[in-house]
């Protein structure tokens, strides 16, 4: 067995980063022209264990698909003195070089076959290699032909004539001694014309020398392979698969094989790769539909190919590719709606079925006079159209093949667009399928960031119109909104009241002449609110001036104001309806169902922000309520109840003075003391329970932890504890400063800094007690303006401390604050 050159200029499918193809239910073209190839193809790890093999190499080695794969191919089917060139080939493959050999193995029954092989490495993007593909074509018959013909060419000379490959005998000179009838209908002369004729005529002039070359290198004998272009007489180019062998001294036999069927194969097969890797890398849609129409264009000469899809309308088509037709007739097409009788595309979409016109201009399809004449305008005579249907089976659009001449399609034409067609579906459903999946985290990330605004909102309690006016902003920006305004419904008079209007950042506006205004009873005349309060779901207003759901006043109004479509989103509270949400915009694509549903979203988070902000201030008011009963029941308990004992003491000692009984009336006056001492401490506790509750029970320091941990808990920040030194006892105000230090500081790492960790260290020294409070979050510029009351809250305590307050903190390298107190605690004292 003899390896070949690498054929670096050849051309072969490139299957680097491709999946395996072995994949039961993988229903793409490669699938399908991997399992049906004449070809054995067989992909290889570095040790030659077989991966994957096709059913044409099942088929000829005998052996099933389980004793295949994973088994070695040296030991499995190669014959052990091939196995030397084959690994080496393989090591070829692996440095990322393609090779040709020749091989033969041994069947499962112990049938000999003879193949011409080729490596292929693949590799990933990276350049690392993944596997080898090892394509193996059976010429065992050939070679037995060619032996044959080798020991009797007269008694073979039969068997010559009526091959099907065009076999030549050559002699030193390179001129030709025989030719087959095969042989002269290739080189396009009668076969008696043949003999004679020099063989570099067949070759384009730049590729004369290696003709010369490879006679020289026959003349020491062996058999040479190779492709070729073969020129014929009237100037055709034709790809060829050319093996030569030495005969004789100074004759050759050339069997040349015409490879035109393979090359457009490879071709289509490399295209298909080429469209495959486009979708997968996110090319635009045209761009990929433009390259495969000049693919198929490649395939067959003469084809004008066009795609086009179903409008929204499901009535028209768009040309969105057809790079060799004129542009008067894309757009012929465009307005032609599709029908039983409406051309190629125009029925084959309609039909859902394909449609083959082989001659335009009397077709009845196409007897639609404008639309015939404009085709036979442009010269085009046949049509052949196949109807793209989705996975879902609708019809997306439709793939059609045009000629310059009457004609009717082969069996391959049929194949071939029938691949096409896949192919295109492949790149719409694609396409569409990113595009649900944008409209997906768009709408998700409007409701992160309406929630998100919404609750950032709500912490810095802000007057609750300017939060609905910041809301509904929010909303008009993420819909690219005219306007939105929030009506609620008041169940006491079954009117509207206008609750918030926003038009841009301005939150204040509200336009007097607005219907719902003037009269707000009126939108009771308006067929679509009262479809939305019947039904609570969203009213979609698509072309405003002929929708008969809005009320005349309203529509007059609104179109005014350049208003040309709208939605109502309802607002619903436990299922009913409060209310909705207007959304105004001027011309526009149609509303799709994921901005009316992120538009219901953003509804309900206005809603929902709307119901905590009142939840808010009623559990405020209740607070407050509960904090002065509490307080009342306190005072009653402990105060008057003392006092009362105070009276009734003071009383007794004046009724003993009356008596002239001194010494019972000290005795009553000295109760009368005890009781107002032991009021007057209840009245001091009673001021004391104002303070922190955290510390009742303990030290700041056990305080603090307490509250850090309760606010951490179920949240993924890790906290940290280090107390160092023993912790003196500390006056009380102390205490409180510190512990609403670390609070603060607490807070705005969870409001603002999205840490991971947040520290507490506490350094008791016995000149100074030092607090540290660190996060690793988000950081801020300490040098920026920072209007809060925090910061110079804190430094307001540690001032009343007589300590000093350090920040420190940066953009994403978190932020430390740390408190130094003296020990001789005459600041506060």
């Amino acid at each position: 067995m003899k390896s070949d050159v690498a054929v670096a200029d050849q051309i072969v499918p490139d299957y680097r980063a491709a999946p395996c193809p072995s994949a039961k239910h993988d229903e793409s073209a490669a699938r399908f022209l991997y399992e049906l190839s004449p070809d054995v193809i067989l992909f290889l790890d570095k040790e030659g264990n077989i991966l994957c093999v096709n059913s044409r190499g099942i088929e000829l080695s005998g052996y099933s698909e389980t004793q295949l794969r994973g088994a070695n191919i040296f030991a499995r089917l190669l014959l052990p003195e091939d196995r030397p060139v084959v690994r080496q080939m393989l090591e070829d493959a692996v440095n990322g070089n393609t090779r040709e050999c020749e091989v033969c193995w041994r069947t499962k029954d112990g049938t000999l076959l003879q193949f011409d092989g080729t490596f292929v490495p693949r590799l990933s993007d990276s350049g690392e290699f993944l596997s080898t593909l090892f394509i193996l074509r059976d010429v065992t018959e050939r070679k037995r032909a060619e032996e044959k013909l080798r020991k009797s060419e007269e008694k073979y000379r039969d068997l010559i004539e009526i091959s099907p490959d065009a076999i030549y005998v050559i002699d030193a000179q390179g001129v030709w001694v025989l030719g087959n009838r095969a042989g002269a209908a290739l080189a396009g002369v009668p076969q008696n014309e043949l003999i004679g004729r020099p063989v570099a005529e067949t070759y384009l002039p730049e590729e004369r020398h290696l003709f010369q070359e490879r006679l020289e290198r026959l003349k020491a004998g062996g058999t040479l392979r190779f492709e070729r272009t073969f020129v014929r007489k009237n100037g055709d180019i034709i790809p060829v698969e050319v093996s030569v062998t030495a005969i004789r001294v100074g004759y050759f036999q050339a069997i040349l094989r015409d490879i035109s069927e393979r090359k457009q194969a490879e071709a289509l097969l490399a295209g298909e790769k080429r469209l495959l890797e486009m979708i997968a890398t996110r090319a635009a849609l045209k761009e990929i539909l433009n390259a495969l129409c000049l693919i198929i264009e490649e395939q067959r000469s003469g084809t004008l190919a066009s795609v086009l899809l179903l409008r929204r309308d499901g009535v028209h088509l768009e040309s969105v590719a057809g790079p060799s037709l004129p542009k008067e007739w894309t757009e012929q097409m465009e307005n032609l709606p599709i029908g039983p009788c409406a051309g190629s595309c125009g029925t084959a979409a309609y039909r859902g079925s394909p449609v083959i016109v082989s001659d335009i201009a009397t077709d009845a399809l196409w007897d639609v006079p404008e639309h015939r004449a404009s085709a036979l305008k442009h010269g085009l005579r046949a049509s052949w159209s196949n109807p793209v249907i989705s996975s879902k089976g609708k019809v997306l659009g439709t793939f059609c093949m045009y000629y310059r001449q009457t004609r009717s399609p082969t069996s391959q034409d049929l194949e071939l667009i029938d691949l096409a067609t896949d192919l295109v579906r492949i790149a719409i459903e694609r396409d569409r399928a990113e595009e649900a999946l944008r409209a997906s985290e768009q709408l998700a990330r409007g409701q992160v960031e309406a929630l998100t605004y919404s609750l950032d909102v709500l912490a810095t309690e802000p007057a609750p119109d300017k939060f609905l006016g910041q809301m509904l902003s929010t909303i008009g920006r993420l819909l690219s909104a005219q306007s939105v305004i929030l009506w609620l419904f008041d169940e006491s008079n079954g009117s509207l009241v206008l609750r918030a209007w926003a038009e841009g950042a301005n939150f204040t506006k509200a336009d007097p002449e607005h219907p719902f205004i003037k009269n707000p009873l009126s939108w009771k005349d308006d067929p679509g609110l009262q479809e939305m309060f019947f039904f609570g779901a969203p009213v979609v207003c698509e072309d405003m001036e002929h929708d008969s759901r809005t009320s005349d006043d309203l529509r007059d109004y609104l179109k005014a104001r350049g208003t040309r479509k709208f939605l109502r989103i309802p607002t619903l509270v436990g299922g009913r309806v409060k209310g909705f949400i207007g959304i105004r915009h001027s011309d526009r694509p149609p509303y799709r169902p994921e901005e009316i549903e992120l538009a219901q979203a953003l509804a309900h988070q206005a809603m929902l922000a709307i119901q905590l902000n009142e939840f808010a201030e009623k559990s405020r008011q209740a607070a407050v309520l509960d904090e002065r009963n509490r307080m009342a029941r306190d005072i009653h308990d402990t105060l008057a109840q003392g006092f009362t004992g105070v009276i009734i003491q003071l009383e007794a000692a004046e009724d003993a003075i009356a008596c002239c009984r001194g010494n019972e009336a000290n005795e009553h006056l000295r109760r009368a003391g005890d009781l107002a001492r032991r009021s007057l401490n209840e009245a001091r506790r009673s001021v004391r329970a104002l303070r922190p509750q955290a510390l009742q029970q303990g030290n700041f320091w056990e305080a603090l932890k307490e509250l850090i941990q309760n606010t951490t808990a179920g949240t993924a920040i890790h906290t940290t504890f280090d107390l160092r030194g023993k912790l003196r006892e500390l006056p009380q105000g102390w205490q409180e400063n510190l512990l609403h230090i670390g609070q603060e500081a607490l807070t705005n790492a969870l409001k603002y800094a999205h840490p991971r960790n947040f520290e507490t260290h506490l350094i008791c020294d016995p000149n100074e007690l030092r607090l540290e409070l660190r996060d690793d979050g988000d950081g801020f510029n300490v040098g920026d303006r920072h209007d809060g009351f925090g910061l110079a809250g804190m430094r307001e305590r540690v001032d009343q401390m007589g300590g000093k307050l350090e920040i420190t903190s940066s953009r994403d390298n978190g932020t430390a604050v740390i408190v130094t107190l003296p020990h001789d605690h005459e600041s506060i004292t």
